[in-house]
C-alpha cells in the first residue's frame, strides 16, 4: 500500500502530476504524537484533509518535462488556480459544482493546437472556455478539484515509521517516511496534525507538494458571462 497524491493534468491527452510515499513499520516519541502510532496519526491527519473547509496545495514534478500547480480548494464546491505544464503553458481553472472554466496561455495553444494555433487563439480571445465539470472531455482535468478523491488519493500503508521532529514552512512537524526514504511526508507534531508537505524522490517523478491555509477564506466567483465561450468546439 501508499499513500499517494495523484492528481490528472488531462488535456487534449493526459497528463499527471503525482506524489507517492511507501510506509515501513515503527513508531515514536518525544512529541504531542507520541501516544499514537505512525499509522493513526497519518490516518488522523487525512481526516482533517478531508473534514477542512478550506485548504490549499501547490508544488512542482519533474514528470514530463515539468508539472505544477497552485490550487485553493473549498470543500463540497470546488477549486481555483494555476496549473503549469512547463514548456507546454499553463492555464487557470475554475470548478464551482459542476461547471468548470478554463483558461489557457497562448503557449498552451501554440503546443496543443499546432497549425491551427493562431485560428483558435484569435477565436478564444483570451475568454474562458465554460463546460460541464463532469463532462468525458473535462472529467480527467477538474477531478483534480474534488476535495474528497484528493484527500482519498492518501492512502494509509499498513505500515509507516515515525522520523524526526523538524520544521516545515516556520510550523513544527513531523516526519513519516519509508524504509528506502524515496518520499516523505510532514505532518503538524500537534494533537490534531494536518498534512503539510509530501516529497517524492522517485526517478523521473521526484517533487513536492505543500499544504497551506487550512481553514482560511477561500472565494470561488464565476467570471462573467461576456468572458466566456463554450469549450465543447475546442475539444474541452
Amino acid at each position: 500500500m501508499s499513500f499517494s497524491l495523484r492528481t490528472a493534468l488531462a488535456l487534449t491527452a493526459a497528463s499527471a502530476f503525482s506524489l507517492t510515499v511507501f510506509g515501513c513499520g515503527g513508531g515514536g516519541g518525544g512529541d504531542p504524537l507520541a501516544g499514537m502510532s505512525a499509522k493513526q496519526v497519518l490516518t488522523k491527519a487525512i481526516g482533517d484533509l478531508k473534514s477542512a473547509s478550506t485548504f490549499r496545495v501547490s508544488g512542482r514534478v519533474s514528470q514530463d518535462g515539468g508539472l505544477s500547480l497552485q490550487l485553493a480548494y473549498k470543500h463540497g464546491t470546488g477549486c481555483e488556480g494555476t496549473l503549469g505544464l512547463g514548456s507546454r503553458g499553463s492555464l487557470y481553472l475554475l470548478v464551482i459544482g459542476d461547471v468548470a472554466w478554463i483558461k489557457p496561455d497562448d503557449t498552451f495553444w501554440k503546443t496543443s493546437a499546432g497549425s491551427s494555433a493562431s485560428k483558435v487563439i484569435a477565436l478564444v480571445g483570451g475568454r474562458y472556455l465554460k463546460g460541464s465539470a463532469s463532462s468525458s472531455q473535462l472529467s480527467g482535468l477538474t477531478q483534480i478539484c474534488d476535495a474528497n478523491s484528493l484527500a482519498s488519493s492518501l492512502a494509509s500503508p499498513k505500515d509507516i515509521a515515525k522520523g524526526p521532529v523538524t520544521t516545515v514552512n516556520g510550523q513544527q512537524a513531523l516526519e513519516l517516511k519509508d524504509k528506502s526514504k524515496s518520499a516523505t511526508m510532514y505532518v503538524t507534531d500537534t494533537s490534531s496534525p494536518q498534512i503539510l508537505q509530501v516529497i517524492s524522490a522517485q526517478p523521473g517523478n521526484s517533487g513536492k507538494a505543500y499544504f497551506t491555509g487550512y481553514g482560511n477564506p477561500v472565494t470561488l466567483t464565476p467570471p462573467p458571462a461576456s468572458e466566456t465561450i463554450n469549450a465543447a468546439p475546442f475539444g474541452f
